[in-house]
């Protein structure tokens, strides 16, 4: 009997991760960081990286494919196969370094190693016939076929991609499915603690090439090397953060001596900045969950006007009042979803109705909180309506005490056209090259 052949650590470790997203166990990031995988090679762990990410971005478009070469409804295969046959074809179709025998190889290995008896046989047909018909099928023609162009060549959801179609019109909901593609840029928030051309400096001594972003303040995009070992990163001098995140706590002017209630911290990003901004008075960093708490004190460390409160933001332990809120409210993360591709498989229509009712609670809880003329700014990182101006216009009409503020003029002037002609504050991949972000802006009558 001829012994079992080993899978390679990179592309078992790919599988193992993405069947643990596919059971919602974790997020891809979080999950090839944790402990199972820290002995990975760096040429493991980016091509495990570049598995995971590509498979998760392009599903929609691997399953037109391998749907037609299998011949038969992938529903029927076994989840464990239908993997296998997803991380090699997207080997064959989209990484050129990898060889289309090694792919088809590795593949059938991962059959044999998680999935069903006969499904290395599967696999080995399926990928050798997709490999001999490289052009087969063909894929919906956009002017024909908008919706089925966006599910299957562009690898979106059908709910989400009639939505887009709804909401933008076909030219900017394919630019938006483009861009959700795309492996995002890295930007970072340099600390008030450090100079900027200094930082950049000395990262590009540590071959770290970055550039300005005129439209944020302290905000450097990366344009070659990583920073993640950065010298200046350990030393929490600089941040990673999204240049549409940066931008929210900067909608309302925190001065210096202000006591500032953030009510949803983690992961910590806009609670450091703000911490910065009002060095002489305090940041209270309120988080319901005590693993985000652990990652928000981590992420947060050395900063001592910063104060954590362990608490759910719909039933606080305190009453008192806040000249500044930040509500950066759990919504649906859709708008972060080309650094987040298991988010567009994981979301369905329904969870807006849920986030938007928990949304709404958090909003009632922060603006009985609001100091007269206080300011509060209600922001997800969210595309959809329903989390965003309807939950806000909802909020306005219930009380009289609230009104709402353009965002144009709180804003840096280089980022004023990030305002729209509502005046809510949004942001988005195909239009800005950000994360979609919103916001609102709310003062006590």
């Amino acid at each position: 009997m001829r012994a079992r052949r080993p899978v390679s650590f990179a592309r078992s470790t790919a599988f193992e991760v993405l069947r643990r997203v596919d059971e919602r166990k974790g997020e891809p990031a979080s999950l090839l960081a944790s402990a199972p995988y820290r002995s990975l090679s760096p040429s493991d762990r980016d091509l495990a990286m570049e598995i995971v990410f590509g498979v998760l971005r392009l599903r929609g478009r691997l399953d037109w494919i391998l749907a037609h070469h299998a011949r038969r409804p992938l529903s029927e295969l076994d989840p464990a196969i239908l993997l296998a046959l997803r991380i090699g074809l997207y080997q064959i179709a989209h990484l050129d370094r990898v060889p289309a025998r090694a792919a088809v190889d590795e593949s059938v290995r991962l059959a044999e190693a998680y999935g069903a008896a006969r499904g290395k046989g599967l696999v080995n047909a399926v990928l050798r016939s997709a490999l001999r018909q490289p052009d087969t099928p063909p894929f919906p023609k956009k002017e024909e076929d908008p919706l089925g162009y966006l599910t299957s060549s562009l690898s979106h959801p059908r709910w989400l991609a009639e939505r887009y179609l709804t909401t933008l019109g076909l030219e900017r909901a394919e630019a938006r499915c483009r861009a959700q593609n795309q492996t995002p840029p890295t930007f970072l928030r340099v600390s008030t603690r450090i100079e900027v051309e200094p930082a950049r400096e000395e990262l590009a001594r540590e071959n770290v090439e970055t550039e300005l972003v005129p439209e944020v303040p302290r905000c450097l995009r990366v344009r070659s090397g990583k920073p993640s070992g950065s010298a200046l990163l350990q030393r929490g001098l600089v941040y990673p953060q999204d240049a549409g995140s940066q931008l929210v706590p900067l909608l309302f002017d925190i001065r210096r001596s202000d006591r500032v209630l953030d009510l949803c911290a983690a992961p910590g990003g806009k609670a450091a900045l703000m911490s910065e901004i009002a060095s002489e008075g305090c940041v209270i960093a309120v988080e319901r969950r005590r693993r985000r708490m652990r990652l928000l004190r981590e992420l947060t460390a050395g900063r001592e006007n910063l104060r954590f409160v362990l608490a759910d933001g719909r039933r606080l332990p305190f009453d008192t009042r806040f000249s500044r809120i930040l509500l950066d409210v759990p919504c649906s993360s859709l708008g972060t979803v080309r650094r987040n591709p298991d988010v567009k498989w994981r979301v369905e229509p329904k969870d807006l109705e849920v986030f938007a009712a928990l949304q709404m609670e958090l909003l009632r809880s922060a603006s009985r909180l609001l100091a007269e003329h206080g300011c509060l700014v209600y922001a997800t990182c969210s595309s959809e309506p329903e989390e965003n101006e309807e939950v806000v216009e909802r909020c306005l009409s219930e009380s009289t005490e609230f009104r709402r503020i353009p965002a144009g003029s709180s804003l840096p002037e280089p980022a004023r056209h990030l305002a729209d002609a509502d005046g809510f504050f949004r942001t988005s991949p195909e239009l800005d090259d950000m994360d979609a972000y919103f916001a609102a802006i709310l003062v006590r009558r």
